[in-house]
């Protein structure tokens, strides 16, 4: 089969790897589209050390080609494949693929059927795509204790700080949305996300003025979408509040404890979702969020190389990433 195999950073090749030998519990999956994510960046610049040769990818789909006879997991079907998995010989217990473990940019793949979640097809592939935010979303819910009518500040409005205001307003929550980036406001309104606001030193009087005086009932902090102080929750949140820090990959944040300790706030870290991927995937088949505002993009696998060196350039001057959907398309 063939593989994109990181030899080093900056340096992909595409090479041939010895063939996949169907084993017990497990189904082989030919991978038909990846998503290009931040994270696979990171790898390919060297900024999230790997030990080469190594197979980037972190999020992909693919059709089900072989499946022991009496696995519910069946051949021809199309399935999300888990980023996370479980993995007791790990240091943490977990395996993440593009980042721990080989990733998803190549042929095929052997995963467990605990792994692969078939779709249903209600939900694009596009769509697919989305439910890595989704189940982040879900699990912001789950761990903050989120409940009907709370307002929840939100800072970092990316992909991921959008699809998680959608989220909260699904839950009869009322996010508000702070961002400095003006584009990403506009698309936020455009998706339906009322309360959004820059954040400046206005920030604290809008949301005073949303919650009658009582500041936020929790407040959230998308690391991979930020880069304002994270300490600047504390202040604009109630007294025994709620505060997640969450990033998709492994990056220092320097956090002033000071304000929260006083005021018994409690901090959740978040950077993986697993548990939440088959909600995921029946919200979006549901229709419960809506992506129409955010560029999906596709290109051909041989495209791969050049897409990485251009995004790489970007990653390393300290620029944001395009906030589009890239899809890399393989040969089936």
């Amino acid at each position: 089969m063939k593989v994109w195999q990181l030899a080093y950073p900056h340096n992909l090749q595409h090479v041939t790897a010895p063939d996949l030998k169907l084993t017990e519990d497990k189904v082989k999956v030919k991978v038909t589209k990846a998503l290009l994510s931040e994270s696979d960046v990171a790898v390919y610049t060297g900024a999230l050390k790997v030990t080469a040769p190594f197979i980037p990818g972190r999020f992909a789909i693919g059709q089900v080609t072989e499946a022991e006879e009496d696995s519910f997991i069946k051949k021809g079907e199309r399935v999300y494949l888990s980023s996370v998995t479980e993995d007791e010989c790990a240091p943490d217990g977990l395996r993440i693929a593009g980042e721990t473990v080989d990733g998803f940019y190549r042929d095929f793949v052997l995963a467990g059927v605990d792994d692969v979640y078939p779709l249903p097809a209600s939900v694009s592939d596009e769509a697919a795509f989305l439910i890595d935010a989704i189940a982040l979303a879900e699990h912001i819910v789950d761990e903050m204790h989120i409940d009907v009518g709370q307002h929840v500040l939100v800072l970092g409005g990316g992909l991921y700080g959008n699809i998680l205001c959608q989220i909260l307003i699904y839950h009869r929550a009322v996010p508000i949305l702070a961002d400095n980036n003006a584009e990403r406001l506009a698309r936020a309104k455009k998706c339906g996300i009322y309360y959004t606001f820059p954040n400046d030193d206005t920030l604290k009087d809008n949301v005073l003025n949303i919650t009658g005086g009582k500041l936020a009932d929790g407040a959230v902090y998308l690391a991979f979408a930020n880069r304002c102080e994270p300490s600047v929750l504390f202040p604009l949140v109630k007294r025994d509040a709620y505060v997640a820090f969450c990033s998709l990959i492994g990056k220092p944040l320097h956090v002033n404890l000071e304000y929260a300790l006083k005021n018994n706030v409690t901090i959740k870290g978040i950077t993986e979702s697993r548990e939440f991927v088959s909600t995921a995937i029946n919200l979006l088949a549901n229709k419960a969020v809506h992506f129409s505002e955010f560029p999906i993009k596709s290109y051909r696998e041989e495209e791969l190389t050049e897409l990485l060196d251009k995004y790489a350039s970007l990653y390393s001057s300290g620029a944001t990433l395009p906030e589009q959907i890239d899809i890399i398309k393989f040969i089936f």
